[in-house]
């Protein structure tokens, strides 16, 4: 008989079952490992987003909010200056051309100080300071000493702020510009542009009706930071979750837009549940929605997912800013931005309420993405999608804003203007561009715990 064939069947079946028994140990292995791995890593995103929810004082995540060191905020100021006013003037030329000018660029600080948290509603008040700073490597040597030619901001705003006075009222303006001897254009420095720029009817109509001059130095970037430390309040802490992390319940003790009074009959430009832009709610995904609030801006306004890039190591979230967010509501009575006294177009959101009532809206720069008609009296616009809209990139498990680029432009809005000297009703029903203003925000990526946090919650 022979015993050799079920010898080496079972020589066979031992050597299936040794690599079945492998195969399977491995694979377990690798199930087991895996399951580890995931909850481990879970585990630690966890506990590094719930305990930076908290806030607490001695941890990297308030130092980083507190103090803004690592990150670069750069300013860059676009102003225009007019190439042909006499021509303008005497009807030789149909348009008003604007000349761009710039950047003039400066350094942004914010510091985050008086901090108070107030633990029964898990909320923290702190004062928010910016500041500028000129950056002299980084500009043209001499630009602040360059002249140029501004439509007279003041005659032209206190113009349209009283088109819809009475006859006596228009007659006393007019008695006032006579003594002024106020032209409607004016040459000045770029600097006094930007710090101390003043006219001869202000200083007059401050005598007679003060209350119609708030302001002696109505200089751009003077009338946007000479008050700017504001008292916020926004959320922390498990109680509100990540969601509502570092979101603001009130600016300035309202819940509205400072110069927005509910109670007085405006509109309520609410500012809840938007951020000043230093830190943004945790665990962003593809269908959240930042609301970023700058007070340049007068306003709060969403941006939404775009796509996923990478800045450095870190991979980040895009969210921008669409085209016709500053576009007429279909419920006029919730258009808090439609303006004072007539709605505005689309693409100008009003901030009036912010500068002393004076006729100002904010566009994008150059009047990118949409076709205001009170733009075809000028010329000189250059509208690009690359240089002219909005965005910021956020690390999205942190919500820690690693690339934003907030640009916008502010224009004197003229209505249709009856009972005043000819030269100042030449200017009726145009918006005349001012300046348009760039914030760059770059995060150190150097900065070695957010680069080893975001890349150990991103592997």
């Amino acid at each position: 008989m022979n015993t050799k064939q079920p010898k080496e069947k079972m020589k066979h079946y031992k050597i299936c079952h040794d690599v079945l028994v492998m195969s399977s140990t491995s694979l377990l292995a690798v199930i087991f490992f895996s399951i580890g791995y995931f909850v481990q890593r879970y585990e630690l995103t966890k506990l590094i987003l719930d305990d930076r929810l908290e806030m607490r004082q001695f941890t990297p995540h308030y130092k980083w909010w507190q103090n803004t060191s690592d990150v670069l905020v750069t300013c860059k100021m676009y102003v225009f200056s007019v190439t042909n006013a006499e021509r303008w003037m005497q009807g030789l030329d149909e348009k008003l051309n604007f000349e761009e000018i710039g950047p003039i660029v400066y350094r942004e600080t914010l510091e985050h100080h008086n901090v108070v948290f107030h633990t029964k509603n898990s909320t923290i008040s702190y004062n928010s300071k910016r500041q500028l700073h000129f950056m002299a490597d980084h500009n043209e040597i001499g630009i602040l000493n360059r002249t140029i030619t501004i439509p007279n901001t003041a005659v032209l705003a206190m113009a349209a702020k009283l088109q819809d006075s009475n006859s006596f009222i228009k007659w006393a303006f007019r008695a006032i510009l006579s003594s002024s001897n106020d032209e409607v254009f004016v040459n000045t420095t770029i600097y006094n542009y930007l710090w101390n720029q003043t006219s001869p009817i202000i200083k007059s109509a401050k005598k007679i009706v003060p209350f119609m001059v708030p302001l002696e130095n109505i200089g751009t970037l003077n009338t946007i930071y000479n008050d700017y430390d504001d008292r916020v309040n926004v959320r922390y802490g498990a109680q509100h979750g990540d969601e509502q992390f570092f979101m603001i319940n009130s600016y300035r003790n309202r819940q509205t837009v400072p110069g927005y009074i509910p109670e007085n009959g405006d509109c309520f430009a609410s500012i809840v549940n938007s951020s000043e832009g230093a830190l943004y709610q945790q665990n962003l995904d593809e269908n959240s929605v930042i609301v970023y609030w700058r007070k340049t801006l007068c306003r709060a306004v969403p941006l939404y997912f775009k796509k996923k890039v990478h800045r450095g190591p870190i991979l980040g979230y895009e969210y921008i800013l669409p085209d016709h967010s500053y576009d007429r509501l279909a419920n006029l009575s919730e258009d808090c931005y439609k303006g004072q006294n007539s709605f505005l177009e689309d693409g100008m959101t009003d901030m009036s309420k912010c500068y002393n009532d004076f006729p100002i809206a904010a566009t994008s720069p150059h009047y990118f993405a949409r076709n205001i008609s009170m733009a075809k009296k000028i010329s000189g616009m250059h509208p690009d999608h690359d240089k002219h809209y909005s965005y910021t990139i956020a690390e999205p498990i942190l919500g820690i804003p690693i690339d934003q680029r907030a640009r916008t432009q502010s224009n004197l809005v003229i209505p249709h203007l009856t009972g005043f000297p000819a030269d100042i009703q030449k200017f009726s029903e145009m918006i005349l561009p001012m300046f348009w203003i760039e914030y760059i925000s770059h995060r150190n990526f150097d900065f070695p715990d957010l680069c080893c946090i975001s890349f150990s919650l991103n592997t």
